[in-house]
């Protein structure tokens, strides 16, 4: 890691000196911008140097060059300080024993349900049990993914104490009518095809693609087996200069098999979950005012080999209004109603439950002297079983001369108790409260000329009230049960930046390095993500990725039902090789090569990730 750490600071001194009177590179080079415009931090479009949230964006340039890999382990490898559990070469599962645990700052939970997944905005969950389903996300129709690294109740509630993860549809697309074919092939008979049409003129625009993933798996002692169907829908329309309106969908079928753990090897443990889902959104603007109207639902079967069924839901309502006060300060408003809940078949009978979250916020912002940014937030939030509860986020921003940023937020974060810890499986029950956080943060950044950026961060998150098993005195008996007992301190620094070498390459890297009062598994204490992307010529582009790993842990039993005991996994280097030949405006071909140096490694104890494998692939553009 120091070894690391002096040659990257190595880069970055050497390319300042020889760089420091070059005012220009070649747009070639340009596919990452350093201020980019966010939505997530506000809720509206804002550049990234004035808010105090640190936020981590993939590009759509990043997105369609890697479209061939699972939208969460392409988040993991370009976020600083989130990490995302793998157990095969494809597919995530649920229940005990699956992958797809999402760590922000070792905040996620297992399964995840203290890291808020959006599609647009939108809280996209397992309604029982309060979780993200990361089989039903994929990349064929994405424009850009935002990252709230740290707690973001304030505007998306429930599940955001420790981040957040929007994945934003694109809504708008190249004039006429088009049609986009991605297909790959690679290692263990594995497939990806998608098709994506789109139509876009001056008043009115669709997209409507479908998906289909399929693998026989790695494993030879167990059966990982996966296949899936997914398609989405997306029209807009612009009823008046004042008025869009935007409709979403989504659906996915997906079987899954989880080969268990190498020491009890299975064969027949198969998943299948469908999953559907959408919003209706209406946005207006209008002098001073602008806000949306967002009405969404989404809603899933779930089908497992141990004869578990269940039917679930989630559905709400968003409403947001800004008023822009002045040119240097705007008030913000919104208003967030859920219901969620569903039936699960348990020992032979349905039960239903259902529970519900109301919560209003606001956001104030305002500029001063054209340089500083003071961000301060509040919601109110009432939940049908635990109660009521206010959460605060207040955040500077400070563009300083020279380039240099300066930001520092305090922000509180809060998730609600599951329906199954409330009502379902032993050891449920309806005395508990929402878990938790308290962040402080401060950010430096700085921007050298048009080819080099760089930002640190340094973190302190505290997470109280968390929800453990625990077992209790009946009389004479003990008896399991959840309890608001746990707490974990978390210290950290966060490193990110983007180097331009003219005139045809692109270093971009992240690196975090975390301190916890107490062991958390699935959240390394180390962790280094370093990309190369060469452009040989203008339509051959050469990419390598590398990731290293250290002081991850493990839950040794993910089945067991006991105490929870903690494995620490071997540290361990990733290297990906990647190329993109646009031959034509129509053709492009890729390959890649995963995991270059054959590493034995594992996310989740005892789940061995594969070795060294292929995959190539074709798009036709039209």
């Amino acid at each position: 890691m120091r070894i690391l750490m002096k040659y990257v600071v190595a880069i970055f001194t050497l390319t300042v000196v020889l760089f420091a009177n070059t005012p220009q590179l070649l747009d070639t080079l340009k596919v990452f911008p350093f201020d980019p415009v966010v939505v997530t931090g506000t809720r509206i479009e804002m550049p990234k140097k004035d808010l105090p949230v640190t936020i981590s964006i993939i590009s759509s340039t990043v997105i369609d060059e890697q479209n061939y890999k699972p939208l969460l382990d392409l988040v993991s490898e370009n976020v600083p300080g989130l990490f995302v559990t793998q157990r095969t070469n494809i597919g995530y599962g649920v229940a005990s024993g699956s992958a797809g645990q999402i760590s922000i700052r070792g905040i996620g939970g297992f399964p995840n349900t203290q890291v808020a997944v959006l599609i647009d905005g939108r809280p996209d969950i397992m309604g029982l049990f309060g979780h993200a389903l990361g089989d039903a996300y994929f990349m064929h129709d994405v424009e850009k993914i935002e990252v709230i690294r740290g707690p973001a109740s304030v505007l998306y509630g429930s599940n955001a104490m420790g981040g957040a993860i929007n994945i934003i549809p694109r809504h708008k697309h190249q004039k006429g009518f088009h049609l986009y074919v991605p297909i790959t092939v690679g290692s263990y008979n594995t497939t990806q095809s998608f098709i994506r049409n789109t139509f876009e003129n001056d008043y009115f625009g669709y997209s409507l693609s479908a998906g289909y993933r399929n693998s026989d798996g790695f494993r030879t002692d167990g059966n990982d087996d996966y296949s899936s169907k997914s398609g989405n829908f997306e029209v807009h329309s612009q009823l008046t200069k004042q008025i869009k309106i935007v409709i979403n969908s989504y659906l996915s079928d997906s079987e899954i098999n989880d080969p268990r753990q190498i020491s009890a090897p299975a064969d027949t443990n198969w998943y299948k979950i469908s999953r559907k889902g959408g919003d209706l959104s209406v946005k207006h603007e209008h002098r001073r005012f602008f806000g949306e109207l967002k009405l969404h639902h989404n809603f899933g079967h779930h089908n497992i080999y141990d004869g578990y069924q269940s039917d679930d839901y989630t559905t709400g309502l968003i409403f947001t209004e800004t008023y822009q006060i002045s040119k240097n300060s705007r008030l913000t408003g919104g208003i967030d109603l859920k219901k969620y809940g569903g039936k699960a078949l348990l020992n032979g009978s349905w039960k239903k439950n259902h529970v519900s979250e109301s919560s209003v916020y606001t956001c104030y912002n305002h500029k001063f002297i054209k340089r500083l940014n003071v961000d301060a937030g509040l919601r109110y939030t009432d939940h049908s079983i635990a109660g009521n509860l206010i959460i605060p986020a207040v955040g500077l921003s400070a563009v300083l001369p020279y380039e240099w940023t300066l930001k520092g937020q305090y922000s509180e974060g809060y998730r609600n108790p599951t329906i199954n810890e409330l009502y379902l499986f032993m050891p449920s029950t309806i005395d508990l409260e929402q878990e938790t956080t308290k962040n402080y943060e401060f950010t430096v950044e700085k921007q050298l000329y048009v080819f080099l950026t760089s930002s640190i961060t340094l973190y302190k998150t505290v997470a109280e009230n968390l929800v453990q098993k625990t077992v209790i005195q009946v009389g004479e008996s003990f008896l399991p049960r959840y309890q608001n007992v746990g707490d974990v301190a978390i210290t950290g620094i966060e490193w990110e930046g983007q180097l331009l070498l003219p005139p045809r390459m692109a270093v971009n890297w992240t690196a975090s390095t975390s301190s916890f009062s107490t062991i958390v598994a699935g959240s390394p204490g180390e962790k280094v993500n370093l990309s190369m992307r060469y452009k040989a010529t203008n339509d051959l582009t050469f990419g390598l990725q590398g990731q290293w790993i250290n002081n991850l842990f493990s839950v040794e039993n993910p089945y067991s039902y006991g105490p929870i005991n903690y494995i620490r996994l071997k540290p361990y280097t990733l290297l990906h090789l990647n190329a993109n030949w646009n031959i034509s405006d129509y053709l492009t071909l890729s390959a890649k090569i995963n995991n270059l140096t054959d590493t034995e490694y594992e996310t989740m104890y005892l789940f061995p990730m594969p070795g060294r494998n292929f995959t190539i692939g074709v798009t036709v553009k039209y």
